[in-house]
This record gives structure tokens, sequence and C-alpha cells, in this order.
């Protein structure tokens, strides 16, 4: 081992204590550092029971107002078991109904004009009405027309006039 000069002892001192000064200040700022985060978190807690309080009082807030509408409820229903049930709406709604059917099965009499007609029609005449709207199968409306895009120019996909219900776009 070779052998340290006084000045080498200088040396190595100055630097012991700068290091022993620099871990000195490194600790002096982590404890600052911790004792301000102390300090924001007690400031937290507090601003945090000033919520919990705020809270407290829209909890209850939002209870009396469940309740005001619970009572309501409560009043609405008992005037309403009071008028009719249920059951008793449903049984008048079904008379009314077999009294309707009744009407309809034996076909209601209008008088127009000195002549009896009945009020009724049944499925097939209306069947036969609608079909005699619409244009006859045979007439010169198409079956399809074909828009299938092709090269070249392009073909008209209209559809004729009076054949909407009859003809069909085929793509």
């Amino acid at each position: 081992m070779p052998k340290l000069t006084e000045e080498d002892f200088a040396v190595e001192a100055k630097k012991r204590l700068l290091l022993k000064v620099g871990v000195g200040i490194f600790s002096a700022l982590i404890i600052g550092f911790w004792l301000l985060s102390l300090r924001l978190t007690a400031d937290g807690k507090m601003a945090a029971e000033a919520n919990n309080s705020k809270m407290d009082a829209w909890q209850e807030e939002f209870g009396r107002t469940i309740n005001a509408m619970r009572s309501g409820l409560e009043t609405e229903t008992e005037t309403a078991s009071t008028t009719k049930t249920g059951k008793e709406f449903l049984s008048e709604m079904a008379e009314n109904l077999e009294e309707s059917e009744a009407a309809t099965a034996t076909g209601s009499k209008i008088m127009a004009t000195n002549t009896v007609v009945s009020a009724t029609i049944t499925p097939e005449q209306m069947i036969k009405r609608l079909e005699d709207r619409l244009p006859a199968a045979n007439s010169a409306c198409p079956e399809f027309i074909d828009c299938m895009p092709t090269i070249g120019e392009a073909k008209p996909c209209v559809i004729p006039p009076g054949c909407e219900n009859i003809t069909q776009i085929a793509y």
C-alpha cells in the first residue's frame, strides 16, 4: 500500500466533509418534504371532514325528499284503492267487450235513404274491394325492372306510374 502524504489526507478529509454535508442537506430536504406532506394530509383530512358534513346535509335532504315522495304515493294508492280495484275494472271491460261482440255478431242495422244496410263488413268483402282497386295483373306493368350495373350506357331504373305496388326493382 502506498503511503499517504499530508496533502492526500487533507484532500480525503475535504471529500469526507463534503460527503457528510451533502448527506445532511439531502436528509434535511427529505424530512422537510415529509413534514410538508403531513401538514397537507392533515389539511386534506380537515377538508374531507368538511365535505362529509356537506354530504351529510345533502343525504339528509335527499332522505326527506324520498320520504315525501313515498307518503305522496301512499296517499295516491289509498285513494285509488277506494275508487276501483283492478279486478273490478277488468270485469267491467270484459262485460263491455261481450256487449260489443254481441252487437257486431247480430249486425247493427243503419237506416239510410229508406233502405236497411248492414253496418258490418266481412274480411272477404274488404279483400275483394281492395283487389278491385289494384290495377289488373295483365296490364302493361312489368313484374320487375333489371337495375343491375353494367358496363357502358346506364339503364333507367324508374317504375312506371301506377305500377308502384306491382313492379319490383332487381339489383
